[in-house]
């Protein structure tokens, strides 16, 4: 499907991008998104011998996850085993939960003071 596509001299580099384009504008199901990127990936790093560009890898990882970010169940975290948050569902998230009572007093990183053993030690 991708022979030839990536082959050096040629601008690969735009051409891996176009490809990712045009594959993440598709609708299938997840294993058929995991497959295709599977075999795009393959086909640019056997014609090119390179990694692709780290922008367009976030991309397709993205496509892979996005029935889960898509989701906007307010209770996520507790209707599902491993809730991958979008970020504003993160931003929320972290608005939400402060620490109360004792907690919010160990949230401060305080100097290490002098352990109990020691202070047994010197008080005999």
């Amino acid at each position: 499907m991708y022979a030839g596509r990536f082959l050096p001299g040629t601008d690969y580099i735009r051409s891996f991008r176009l490809a990712v384009d045009k594959l993440i504008s598709t609708k299938m199901p997840v294993a058929w998104r995991i497959k295709s990127i599977e075999d795009l990936t393959d086909a640019y790093i056997a014609q090119t011998g390179e990694i692709p560009d780290s922008e367009q890898l976030t991309r397709l990882a993205n496509y892979i996850l996005q029935d889960d970010f898509s989701e906007r169940l307010p209770d996520k975290v507790s209707c599902t085993e491993y809730p991958i948050l979008s970020r504003g569902q993160y931003k929320l998230r972290l608005r939400r939960e402060k620490a109360s009572g004792e907690m919010a007093n160990h949230t401060r990183c305080k100097k290490p003071g002098k352990s109990r053993k020691k202070i047994l030690r010197e008080a005999f």
